[in-house]
């Protein structure tokens, strides 16, 4: 038995194969011309993207016979699997089909699951999501540079599972948590649009903030350079990072290289990755913490500029310093290039009551975020308990 469980409920758990309650089947492989319309077909996307499938989240179309739509029909309760992938953590992801008013078709790098037996499919769901599951259907692939599992595999696979009432029990439970997440998510993006509207409006000066009923100053063009030291940093190399440490390396990319015990700048500073796929992304650290070599700090800010509201301005304006980008296999952005951006600025008080409102908003964000996270653990935690 699981080492969580719904009191009601005391037989015990029984050991099953996946080909008591599924019969596999290949997806089509159609001509190159036949997609952009017809039947709805569902790809490793849609496996990988959705906590399960409908008809309406389906990204594609094929345009096949009637015939051979029914040999390859797809539907309520079907369980649909990644035929290959790069990495063998990734090869036989599944997921759910809960359209119960349009079926739908599949393409031929998915193995469709047909029901043969009465079961939940979102208990099904779940149970293949979790660690035991995964790690035999793993273990179970084969390749070298690429690795696959095919039906006869998936048919040997083994589960444990309970009787219906108790399938029905755990599924709702855990739907009930994903509503929470997806609820969550809503408002963090809800948070994100209402920031970039009111950026928009700050920055384009269509919302001016008054002192005693009277506009600030005109805001003034500057150039990057003259209220800011544009610094490069200094590159580590792989063998001197580790995946722990006391301090973050900042470097191209938009999360962090790796973690060391050295920092070489200083907290609440802004930087502005400098090559790679990400330069130009513009991003504010905290806490000290090591810049690398392709990555620009800017560092003694001008006494006249509130830091964060120099990060928020950089910020609405991302994608026009990215558009700053040069080369094609590595990209990167010179530094002639950055300090001569130019930024429109207003006095130093109305400076302070934009960055108080933009931060204030990405806290909100921040919070809403740590929230998520910890409905992702908890459902995590009951992943790993409520099943064997």
């Amino acid at each position: 038995v699981p080492n969580l469980r719904f009191p009601e409920f005391n037989k015990e758990w029984k050991k099953r194969k996946l080909s008591d309650f599924l019969t596999f089947k290949n997806g089509i492989n159609a001509s190159k011309e036949s997609y952009g319309s017809g039947y709805k077909f569902i790809n490793v996307l849609d496996i990988i993207e959705n906590d399960f499938i409908t008809h309406q989240n389906i990204i594609g179309a094929v345009k096949i016979s009637e015939e051979v739509f029914n040999k390859n029909i797809v539907e309520y309760g079907d369980i649909l699997f990644q035929r290959s992938s790069e990495t063998r953590e990734d090869v036989g992801q599944s997921n759910v089909y809960l359209d119960k008013k349009v079926p739908a078709t599949f393409g031929g790098f998915v193995i469709r699951g047909k029901r043969i037996k009465d079961y939940n499919p979102l208990f099904l769901n779940y149970l293949l999501k979790t660690s035991p599951s995964r790690k035999e259907i793993t273990s179970k692939s084969g390749g070298s540079t690429r690795y696959n599992i095919g039906q006869d595999t998936l048919s040997s696979v083994g589960i444990i599972t309970t009787e219906l009432k108790e399938q029905a029990k755990i599924a709702s439970f855990l739907l009930s948590i994903e509503g929470r997440i997806q609820t969550q998510n809503k408002i963090i993006e809800d948070y994100k649009l209402f920031k970039k509207g009111m950026m928009q409006q700050l920055f384009q000066q269509e919302i001016r903030f008054k002192e005693e009923g009277e506009n600030y100053p005109k805001w003034e063009i500057k150039r990057l350079d003259s209220i800011a030291h544009v610094v490069k940093g200094k590159q580590l190399n792989k063998q001197e990072l580790t995946e722990n440490g006391t301090y973050l390396c900042q470097n191209g990319g938009i999360e962090p290289s790796g973690y060391t015990e050295e920092y070489n700048t200083t907290g609440e500073t802004i930087t502005i990755s400098e090559g790679g796929n990400s330069c130009g992304y513009v991003n504010y650290i905290r806490d000290k913490f090591w810049c690398g070599g392709h990555c620009y700090s800017l560092l003694n800010i001008a006494s006249e500029m509130i830091n964060l509201f120099l990060y928020q301005y950089l910020k609405f304006h991302q994608s026009k310093i990215m558009s700053l980008r040069v080369g094609s296999g590595l990209p990167n952005i010179q530094k002639k290039d950055i300090v001569n951006f130019k930024i429109i600025l207003p006095c130093k008080e109305e400076q302070q009551k934009i960055a108080k409102v933009l931060s204030d908003i990405d806290r909100k964000i921040e919070l809403e975020t740590k929230i998520v996270a910890l409905l992702n653990q908890q459902k995590q935690y009951f992943l790993q308990n409520l099943f064997i």
